[in-house]
C-alpha cells in the first residue's frame, strides 16, 4: 500500500469533522499546520489576515486547497483568487449535479464513487490556461470546472461542499482525498493481480467488473470451463488454471476472488488467506458464524483484506428505499416483508443442491436478510423458519421456505423464498410508524394487471388519495411508455394520504435521493434482480462500485466501507444459520449466534 502524506484541515464549518475523520482513516491527517504536506481550507467567512498566510505557505511548495464555501467568502480581487487562476462568477441555484472528469481529471475520476450531489455551485467566469481542470459540470451546453489545481502557484479550488448534506457525504470525502493526492503528486500503487475462482456462471458475472476496474488486473481464472483463446487475443485474456489449489497458491497473484458454491467458501477463502492473498468472497461469506469468525481472525493474522460482495444492499431499488427510510419518510420501521421467487422448475444447478448451496435460504434469501438487517438498527432476538418439499423432487433444496426475525425493539420481519408462487408480490415492503414503503420491480403485462387490481402502484409525483385503477394510471409511471408497463420504483404512502413514487435509476451516475422529479427509471430487470438471484452481485453498476472501492483500498489506501466487510457479512450468516436450525426443528425459535 503506498504511503500517503498528511494534511492540515482549516475550517469553521460544523459538519467538517466527518470529512476529517475520513481523511484520517485514509492516512491523510489531520496534522499541525507547521508539519503539514498540504492545507485544506473550508471556511464560510472572510479570511482577512489568513489569506496572506495561505499564500505564503503556497509559495513554500505546500499545496493550499480551497474547498466548499471558501471561494464565495473571498472578496473580489483576492490574491488567493488571482493565484488560483479561477475567476468565480454567479452562484447557480441548487440542482442535481452530474460530475464528469475534466481534461486533467481522468485518473482522479477513474474509480470515483456514485455521487450526484444536489447543491448550489459557482460558475467560473474564467479559468487560466495553466490551470488543471480536474472535475467538470455541464451548464447550458458547456462544461465548466468545479475542481482545479494550478501547479505554478500551488493553489487548488473545489467549489462543492458548501452545504451540510454534501459535506457529510462519504463520496465527497473520497473525491476530496483524490484531489489532495493529485495535487501532492502521490501516485497509486501498482495494479493488483487478481485470480478468479468459481463456476462458469459466477465467474462470468465477476470477470467484466474486474476487467473494467482501473487498478485491478485479472490474471488467472479457474472455473472448469475450457477456453479457446484466439491467437490475436492471447495477450489480453487471463490465463486458464485447471486446479483451484494452483490458483490460490500462485505467487504472482495478490487477490483471489472466491465465487464457488456456498459450501466451499470457507475452504477456499481460508486457503487463499493462508497463502497471503487478499480475498473477496461472493455472499454469503460462509454457512456458520464460527466460520465467519475464523476467517476474520485469519485475515487479521495475515494482515490481508477480506471483503464480501453485497447480495442485497447494492440492489439499486433497495438503495432508493433505504434512502427514504434513513431520511425518516415513514418513521420507525415496525414490520418488514421480503419476497424472493416465483413459479420456477429448478434447473438442477448448484444453487438447487443443498449440499453445495447450503439450502434454499442460503441460496436465495441472503440478499433479503442483508436488506432487512440494514433497515432495522437493532439486534435480532430470535429467528423462526419453516421449509416445505412437495413438488420439485429432482433437486434437494426446499420448494418453499419462510423465516421470521424478531428484533429487540419489537420490530418484526418476514422473508419468503418460494419456487411455487404464481402470483406476483413486491420484493420488499416496510411498514413504519408514519407510513409504508414498497419496492416493486415486476414489469410484465400480467404483473401490471395484477398490481392494478390490488391497488399497489401510484403514478409519479405526489398525489393525495389512493392509487389509480386500471392500466391507464400505470402507463405514466416511470416514463417507459409503449407497453403500459408499471416501471420499477419505490412507492411511499404516508399516513396523511400522500402517495409518492421514486423511480429506480438505471445507471450508477443517477441520483438516489429526491429522484421523483423525473430521473430515469429502471428498464433492465437484471440490474435489480441481480444476475445471480438471491446471493450475488446486484447488477453492473453495483459490481463496478464494489470493485472500484476495493481497488481504492488496495492501490490507494482508502478505508474500505463497513458494508463490504465482516460487519455486514457475519450477522447475515448468523441469521441464516439460525433459520436453518429452526427449520430443522419444525419452526422452533433460535437465537442467532
Amino acid at each position: 500500500m503506498p504511503g500517503v502524506p498528511r494534511i492540515h484541515l482549516v475550517s469553521n464549518l460544523p459538519g467538517v469533522n466527518v470529512l476529517g475523520d475520513h481523511l484520517r482513516a485514509a492516512g491523510l491527517g489531520p496534522t499541525s499546520a507547521r508539519s503539514a504536506d498540504a492545507l485544506l481550507v473550508l471556511i464560510d467567512r472572510p479570511l482577512d489576515h489568513v489569506e496572506q498566510e495561505l499564500l505564503d505557505r503556497a509559495r513554500q511548495s505546500v499545496p493550499v486547497l480551497l474547498a466548499g464555501p471558501t471561494v464565495r467568502a473571498l472578496p473580489p480581487g483576492s490574491p488567493l483568487l488571482e493565484a488560483s487562476g479561477l475567476t468565480p462568477g454567479r452562484v447557480l441555484p441548487a440542482h442535481d449535479l452530474h460530475l464528469m472528469p475534466g481534461p486533467h481529471g481522468g485518473a482522479l475520476m477513474a474509480r470515483a464513487p456514485r455521487f450526484v450531489p444536489r447543491e448550489t455551485w459557482v460558475l467560473p467566469e474564467k479559468v487560466a490556461d495553466d490551470v488543471e481542470r480536474l472535475i467538470h459540470l455541464r451548464h447550458d451546453g458547456a462544461e465548466h470546472a468545479v475542481c482545479t489545481w494550478r501547479p505554478a502557484t500551488g493553489l487548488g479550488m473545489f467549489t462543492l461542499g458548501a452545504g451540510p448534506a454534501v459535506l457529510a457525504d462519504s463520496a465527497y470525502h473520497r473525491l476530496v482525498g483524490r484531489w489532495l493526492r493529485h495535487c501532492l503528486g502521490v501516485p497509486d500503487g501498482p495494479a493488483v493481480l487478481v485470480g478468479l475462482l468459481g463456476l462458469p456462471d459466477t465467474t462470468a458475472v465477476h470477470q467484466p467488473a474486474i476487467e473494467a476496474t482501473e487498478g485491478l488486473a485479472l490474471t488467472a481464472v479457474c472455473d472448469g470451463e475450457p477456453r479457446r483463446t484466439p491467437a490475436y487475443a492471447a495477450s489480453r485474456l487471463p490465463r486458464q488454471v485447471d486446479d483451484p489449489d494452483d490458483l490460490v497458491h500462485d505467487p504472482e497473484l495478490d487477490l483471489v476472488v472466491v465465487a464457488t458454491g456456498n459450501q466451499s467458501h470457507l475452504d477456499w477463502a481460508s486457503r487463499a488467506l493462508e497463502a497471503g492473498k487478499h480475498v473477496v468472497v461472493q455472499a454469503p461469506l460462509c454457512l456458520a458464524p464460527a466460520d465467519a469468525d475464523h476467517l476474520a481472525e485469519l485475515a487479521a493474522a495475515q494482515g490481508r483484506v477480506l471483503a464480501v460482495v453485497a447480495a442485497g444492499r447494492s440492489d439499486p431499488g433497495f438503495e432508493v428505499l433505504a434512502a427514504a427510510v434513513r431520511r425518516g419518510a415513514i418513521g420507525e420501521p415496525l414490520r418488514l416483508e421480503a419476497y424472493r421467487g416465483g413459479w420456477r422448475r429448478p434447473t438442477g444447478g448448484w444453487r438447487d443442491d443443498a449440499a453445495i448451496s447450503g439450502g434454499q435460504l442460503f441460496a436465495q434469501a441472503t440478499g433479503a436478510v442483508e436488506q432487512i438487517l440494514a433497515l432495522v438498527d437493532e439486534s435480532v432476538e430470535s429467528v423462526t423458519a419453516t421449509a416445505f418439499k412437495r413438488v420439485w423432487h429432482h433437486v434437494s433444496n426446499a420448494d418453499h421456505s419462510s423465516l421470521t426475525l424478531r428484533f429487540l425493539n419489537g420490530a418484526q420481519a418476514q422473508i419468503t423464498v418460494s419456487d411455487l408462487t404464481v402470483w406476483p408480490r413486491p420484493r420488499l415492503e416496510v411498514l413504519g410508524t408514519t407510513g409504508s414503503l414498497l419496492l416493486d420491480v415486476d414489469r410484465g403485462e400480467h404483473d401490471v394487471a395484477g398490481f392494478a387490481a390490488a391497488g399497489a402502484l401510484a403514478p409519479a409525483g405526489r398525489h393525495a388519495g389512493g392509487p389509480p385503477v386500471g392500466r391507464a394510471g400505470f402507463s405514466a409511471v416511470g416514463g417507459l411508455g409503449g407497453r403500459g408497463e408499471a416501471g420499477a420504483g419505490v412507492l411511499q404512502v404516508t399516513a396523511d394520504g400522500v402517495w409518492t413514487r421514486y423511480p429506480i435509476p438505471l445507471l450508477a451516475g443517477i441520483a438516489l435521493d429526491g429522484i421523483a422529479s423525473g430521473g430515469a427509471a429502471l428498464t433492465a430487470s437484471a440490474l435489480v434482480d441481480g444476475v445471480l438471484g438471491g446471493g450475488a452481485l446486484g447488477g453492473d453498476g453495483a459490481s463496478a462500485a464494489f470493485y472500484g472501492a476495493l481497488a481504492d483500498r488496495l492501490v490507494s489506501g482508502w478505508p474500505l466501507s463497513a458494508d463490504l466487510g465482516l460487519a455486514t457479512a457475519r450477522p447475515v450468516v448468523s441469521v441464516l444459520a439460525a433459520a436453518v436450525r429452526s427449520a430443522a426443528t419444525g419452526g422452533e425459535p433460535v437465537t442467532p449466534a
